[in-house]
C-alpha cells in the first residue's frame, strides 16, 4: 500500500478531474479514496468536513489543504518542482490564504448547490 492516501470529493467535477490526472501519473505511489459516509468516518470527519478541503494521510499522519497538495505533487513526475516551490515560506502562506480563503470555500459552495438540485 502507498504511504500517501488522499481523500477527495469525487462528486466535484473540478476535484475529480484533477485527481484523475494525478492517478495517471501516480502509478501505485498514492492511494486515492473518494469521500463516502464510511470513508469520512474512517478519517474522523463528517462528509461536509471532508468535502471542504483536500485531505491526505502521509505515513498515518493526517494533513490537509496546501500541505496535502504539496505531498501529492512531491510524488508525481512533472510536479516535484512545484512541490518545492510551494514549500517556500511566502509562497506557501499566500497559497494557503488563496486555497483556504477562496478556492476551497467556493468549490464547497458549488458542491452543496449541486447536491441540493
Amino acid at each position: 500500500m502507498a504511504d500517501l492516501e488522499v481523500l477527495y470529493n469525487s462528486d466535484c467535477p473540478v476535484c475529480d478531474r484533477e485527481i484523475r490526472h494525478y492517478k495517471k501519473l501516480a502509478k501505485n505511489d498514492i492511494t486515492f479514496t473518494p469521500i463516502t459516509p464510511e470513508t469520512a468516518e474512517l478519517w474522523n470527519l463528517t462528509e461536509d468536513q471532508a468535502a471542504k478541503k483536500l485531505h491526505a494521510k502521509l505515513d498515518g499522519k493526517q494533513i490537509n489543504g496546501v500541505d496535502a497538495f504539496q505531498e501529492i505533487w512531491n510524488k508525481l513526475p512533472y510536479y516535484r518542482f512545484l512541490s518545492k516551490v510551494i514549500g517556500i515560506w511566502p509562497i506557501k502562506s499566500i497559497s494557503n490564504l488563496i486555497y483556504l480563503g477562496l478556492l476551497a470555500p467556493l468549490l464547497f459552495k458549488f458542491h452543496k448547490y449541486r447536491n441540493k438540485v
